[in-house]
């Protein structure tokens, strides 16, 4: 709230500084119209609806009218004014608009607007990345410009980014930069910097001097009513302040002190109806410092309050740290199953909003209180929190290597003109020629070796492009063979251990010799299946019944044969004889097994056939596989998003087969597969 009307009040001032003169260019019932419609889209007594229709139709009519100051004026006020409105992707159209005029009109005011209005709008979509780059290149042009108040804005909003990465010192060196450019007819803008610098030191836990800024950001506050803000506003600003320092003692432990502070935040926020946000926080945290403090008496009810108002508000940070303040109250009343349950919650609406911090917090926590799932949790925890590390370092080492070149330069630059005006003073004084040529000789070799740094920058920056798309190269590769080796167990092993325990249950109800005799022989396929097992763990791509000195029609056969259900299925084989499966390479005799196993899985689970056969036979360079049944059938197109059909076509598409599934309700299924070979 205190951001955006800053924002509005930064971005009226800049219009106003612009020359409102016009242009012959245009015609004046036009450019009257445009001017009308601009006004009602300002109109406050409006309702947004009809001041977003206003806007639109300025912004059409203006689409036709030349690139002169006055169409730029004109789009910076439809920019302001769709902002104002929260239509954060017209305001970014507007801005992109304004700037690409700009440009073609070689008016830098108007580029660094546009581009400025376009980072304002992607940092409210929480765009933060784009927000940056944007930033940094209004950034460059305000510094031109010698616009010292828009730049210092620009300064703490990067400042503001870096926060939300958890750069912190980042952040502080931002806000520290920022905070020198805004005098004392800034207050407010003061008071932000010192409060963002305060919490970029808690982040470093550097707790006193955090305290100390927001001593600082509280003296500004007083200042605020100077400047025309109201008293409302400066004693929200105050609660603000007070919550913000209650955080820091309760970091630290001191827990007197930090009640002390929410309790004066709360005083300054004299009704939760003036920041219902802001009231449900102080609310919360005040909560939480007593329970640490060891102080249950008006407990859980203030963690309930705060949660009843965040929920109201959908405020679903706010509800997942409440839920979770819930989930420790009850761990440390003893109560584990409030406890797991809070956290609980907590975690699914931290995954929902992707609060990746959240989830590790609440996973950590799960993984200590909840028994049954420890192992679970404790996995996940461990991959997040190796996925953050991940992004923090990437992140860490762009911004810290731009940061340090660009300074570096900078440095040389000054370097470089305190030299310059040395050697100019000393060559007015002795008016010599020679030191005249000197200095030209030396400015253009200290001029080179800043054009050779400057390339090596860019040379630096086009090498970590080439790292990150290495990195998704190797990310791509890593998931490739994540869905390899699941489609590997679920084909193979887990198929091979169904079908053993199918057939063990139907040789257990008998004890004559030829079911001991066909019982060893399952316990031989269960001791195929730990092979198969460590030929996974070793290598996906070889399997230990597919070696070249392996009879494969024989495996074929028998994998047919042995098949067993509660439907008393007879299983039947048909192969092609004069099939030379020697020269068959390795991975077609995979994927064709495995194909053969999964369909005969299916049957036994859910066909209910009488009869099923698997026919392989050779016609000319073509390999067709037919696999039938007459049982049930089922719906095709309901039954294509499973993992096993998915898997049949994945593996269809390995070989280079084409695979066709007919099924007809109580007609029974038919599959084929017609695979090109060369052998």
């Amino acid at each position: 709230m205190y951001k955006l009307h800053k924002i509005l009040a930064v971005l009226f001032v800049l219009l106003m500084a612009v020359s409102c003169k016009k242009t012959a260019s245009q015609d004046i019932d036009a450019q009257n119209e445009v001017e009308a419609l601009l006004k009602q889209g300002e109109n406050h007594a409006l309702s947004n609806k009809f001041r977003t229709k206003y806007l639109d139709s300025a912004y059409t009519i203006l689409s036709d009218y030349k690139n002169d100051s006055v169409t730029r004026l004109y789009y910076r006020r439809a920019a302001v004014a769709y902002f104002g409105l929260s239509k954060y992707n017209a305001s970014l159209k507007t801005g992109k608009t304004i700037y690409s005029l700009g440009k073609k009109a070689g008016d830098t005011v108007s580029m660094a607007k546009g581009l400025y209005f376009s980072a304002l709008s992607h940092y409210q979509k929480n765009n933060n990345d784009t927000a940056f780059a944007y930033y940094q290149a209004a950034e460059k042009l305000y510094e031109k410009l010698d616009d010292k108040i828009t730049l210092g804005e620009i300064i703490l909003y990067k400042a503001y980014i870096y926060y939300h990465m958890g750069e912190f010192v980042y952040c502080e060196s931002e806000g520290t930069k920022a905070l020198k450019l805004f005098d004392d007819n800034y207050p407010f803008e003061k008071y932000d910097c010192n409060n963002l610098i305060a919490l970029a030191l808690d982040g470093q836990d550097n707790g006193a001097e955090a305290i100390k800024y927001y001593e600082r950001a509280l003296e500004q506050i007083d200042n605020l009513g100077k400047v025309g803000y109201t008293e409302v506003f400066r004693n929200t600003s105050k609660a603000l302040c007070y919550n913000n320092m209650g955080l820091v003692y309760r970091k630290s432990g001191q827990y007197d002190k930090a009640i002390q502070m929410f309790n004066d935040a709360l005083r300054y926020l004299r009704s939760k109806d003036e920041d219902p946000l802001l009231y449900a926080k102080i609310l919360n945290n005040l909560a939480y410092v007593n329970f640490k403090a060891g102080n249950n008496k008006n407990l859980p009810m203030l963690f309930f309050n705060a949660l009843a108002i965040r929920d109201s508000l959908n405020n679903l940070e706010g509800v997942v740290n409440s839920t979770y303040n819930l989930g420790e109250y009850y761990l440390g009343q003893k109560d584990t199953v409030k406890a797991v349950t809070y956290v609980t919650r907590a975690y699914q609406k931290a995954k929902q909003i992707k609060s990746h911090y959240d989830i590790r917090n609440s996973l950590k926590l799960l993984s200590d209180i909840d028994k049954k799932r420890s192992v679970y949790y404790a996995d996940r925890y461990v991959t997040v929190t190796d996925s953050l590390a991940e992004i923090t370092l990437k992140n860490r080492e762009k911004f810290a290597r731009v940061a340090y070149e660009t300074d570096r330069l900078q440095d040389e630059n000054l370097e470089l003109t305190r030299k310059n005006t040395y050697i100019i003073g000393a060559a007015l004084v002795v008016v010599l020629f020679g030191v005249a040529i000197f200095i030209i000789f030396y400015l253009n070799s200290r001029n080179k070796e800043l054009v050779l740094l400057q390339e090596q920058q860019k040379a630096n920056e086009e090498i970590y492009q080439l790292m990150f798309e290495q990195q998704g190269n190797i990310d791509s590769a890593r998931a490739e063979e994540k869905n390899r080796i699941a489609m590997e167990l679920h084909d193979g092993i887990l198929n091979n251990i169904y079908a053993v325990r199918l057939n063990l249950e139907f040789s257990n109800r008998k004890t004559d010799d030829e079911t001991i005799v066909l019982r060893k022989g399952y316990i031989k396929e269960l001791q195929q299946v730990e092979g198969e097992i460590r030929a996974v763990s070793h290598n996906l791509s070889r399997n230990t019944i597919f070696n070249q000195n392996t009879d494969f029609a024989g495996v074929l056969s028998y994998l047919v044969t042995s098949q067993k259900n509660n439907f008393d299925t007879r299983f039947k084989p048909y192969l092609d004889k004069d099939i030379n499966w020697n020269a068959a390479p390795g991975t077609l005799k995979i994927n064709l097994y495995r194909i053969i196993q999964e369909a005969l899985q299916n049957i036994n689970k859910y066909s209910q056939a009488d009869n099923a056969t698997v026919e392989i036979i050779q016609e000319g360079n073509v390999l067709i596989l037919t696999i039938t049944d007459d049982g049930v059938g089922f719906d095709a197109s309901v039954a294509s998003s499973g993992i096993g059909m998915k898997n049949l076509r994945q593996r269809s598409v390995t070989i280079g087969a084409t695979i066709n599934v007919v099924s007809v309700p109580d007609e029974g299924t038919t599959i084929t597969l017609k695979v090109p070979v060369d052998f």
